[in-house]
């Protein structure tokens, strides 16, 4: 996760260097590179912010499911494979099958 943010960060820069080297030699192909360099870098930010919320969200709901359920799930686990342990869960989980027909012979 890190080494996104850092790849992010580096982008932003980039793309201020080519849209002030814009401006002082007057080149539309810098501007546009520049410009599309701002928008990406921009959205990739604002992604992973959101990215990065539900990822250390991840880390509290494996201490939830640890403590509750006698598991020694990761953060990353969780984050990465949600529903696959949900899945899990739902395999393990015991169930009772109840015989409505109760004047049926048994064989």
């Amino acid at each position: 996760m890190i080494s996104i943010l850092i790849a992010l960060i580096v982008l932003a820069i980039l793309a201020g260097f080519l849209l002030v080297l814009s401006e002082e030699i007057p080149s539309s192909f810098c501007f546009v590179i520049g410009a599309i360099a701002a928008i990406l870098s921009a959205m990739g930010l604002i992604s992973y912010a959101f990215t990065g919320w539900n990822y250390m969200a991840a880390e509290y709901k494996a201490d939830i499911i640890n403590r509750e359920y006698d598991t020694n799930y990761t953060q990353a686990e969780v984050y990465w494979a949600a529903d696959v342990i949900d899945t899990v869960r739902e395999l393990d989980r015991k169930r009772v099958e109840l015989n409505g027909d109760l004047f049926r012979e048994e064989k």
